[in-house]
């Protein structure tokens, strides 16, 4: 059998990254040689707009929480960000000397082995959607000798739903002041008060509401536009505030929600 029939795969266990939430990589090897092979190194290239966590780190961060019931409650799930790497340092899992004399597992023919890393884009709020590439290596010895499996391994990055709501928050303050400027030129500042506030809070509800209902995509009924990322979010809240209600009605049927 040839020796490069090593089969590996890698997944993420949500459908997708999102932007600002930690997600686990796991790399499964599988061996498909006729003899055992000793797994050295796992390597991956990282994105660098992601950072991986290291797991010692990550766990004394996590147990400084466990005797205290405030830090816990708050700290816990941020507990990640004390052993975050530099943004798209390479990933090393096994020996990184160059004569390879520990393997971080053996493996006989037809058993399969994984490995585990969290990591985190953490700019999340002006993050875009688009792509993630993992380029990955894996060294292993067989036979004696060291060979060299390389790969890659692709995910969809989307921005989470918040950033696009604080979009739809900033465009509807915006909508309106613009809309004001419009109808009443330099004389609209002088007439801002609690009726403008008011308005500006209902803009503001509105343009949430459609940020969330134009970023479903699945469902019988389907958005006439679709909301990615905080710019969209904002040019949705912009709209609803500069053309009102009307324009809200059309990018929400309200017979079509639900």
């Amino acid at each position: 059998m040839s020796v490069s029939a090593l089969k590996v795969d890698v997944s993420i266990a949500q459908p997708f990254v999102v932007a600002g939430t930690p997600f686990t990589l796991t790399t499964t090897f599988e061996n498909n040689h006729e003899g055992n092979i000793e797994v050295l190194q796992l390597s991956y290239h990282v994105p660098f707009q992601v950072q991986w966590v290291g797991e010692q780190a990550y766990r004394n961060r996590f147990e400084e929480t466990r005797s205290n019931f405030l830090k816990r409650a708050f700290l816990s799930h941020r507990a990640w960000r004390a052993g975050v790497s530099a943004p798209g340092a390479g990933m090393v899992w096994g020996d990184g000397k160059t004569d390879y004399n520990t393997a971080v597992f053996t493996l006989v023919p037809g058993e399969s082995g994984t490995y585990s890393f969290s990591a985190v884009v953490r700019r999340w709020l002006f993050a875009a959607g688009g792509d993630l590439v993992f380029p990955g290596q894996v060294k292993y010895r067989y036979n004696g000798e060291i060979h060299h499996h390389t790969f890659q391994v692709r995910f969809t990055l989307r921005p989470p739903l918040l950033a696009n709501c604080i979009g739809a928050i900033v465009g509807s303050v915006v909508g309106p002041v613009a809309s004001g400027l419009r109808d009443q030129g330099p004389t609209f500042f002088s007439s801002v008060g609690v009726a403008f506030i008011a308005g500006v809070t209902l803009t503001a509800i509105l343009s949430v509401v459609a940020v969330i209902y134009s970023s479903r995509k699945t469902g019988e009924a389907q958005p006439i536009i679709t909301v990615e990322d905080f710019w969209g979010g904002l040019l949705v809240g912009f709209l609803v505030g500069f053309l009102g209600s009307d324009f809200f009605g059309k990018l929400v049927p309200i017979g079509a929600v639900g």
